[in-house]
């Protein structure tokens, strides 16, 4: 395999195995957003759309955790600043996205079962995984220029 093929499949490979740690990094957030949300909810019969950014927020934070260590494997204690207040803003927008989608679907479906706003937000949480995906990989934790990828 020539050399610039071979780099090629290399970074393919890479961006791969971010994908497939970053659907691992999700699962276990959303046991922490979805466990929050319902507990919330259901248990205190908070409003939905009051009740997400504080289960949203407590997903991010195990979410910087994870990702900087693991997904995108951004260690070095020099980024640390850096990359937590880069990872807020995205993750702020993130949450944005997601409360906004779920308000939308909310008012659009008119349905308020737990069921029904555990879609909602199922279909809001698609929106904002795909823009925080994005976001952490080629803002928060891209590699500095010069290091491989």
């Amino acid at each position: 395999m020539p050399s610039a093929r071979r780099f090629r499949f290399l970074r393919q490979q890479h961006a791969v195995g971010q994908i497939l740690r970053f659907g691992v990094v999700v699962g276990l957030n959303t046991l922490v957003d979805y466990g929050t949300f319902n507990l919330l909810v259901v248990v205190f019969g908070m409003n939905p759309i009051a009740a997400n950014p504080i289960a949203v927020a407590a997903g991010i934070t195990n979410s910087f955790l994870w990702n900087k260590h693991w997904t995108f494997a951004s260690g070095g204690r020099h980024r640390w600043l850096r990359q937590a207040i880069l990872f807020v803003i995205v993750s702020g927008i993130g949450l944005l996205l997601n409360t906004g989608g779920l308000w939308a679907l909310n008012r659009l479906t008119g349905a308020d079962s737990v069921l029904a706003v555990n879609l909602q937000k199922l279909g809001a949480s698609i929106i904002s995984l795909t823009w925080n995906f994005i976001g952490y990989r080629y803002f928060v934790f891209r590699k500095p220029s010069g290091d491989a990828a």
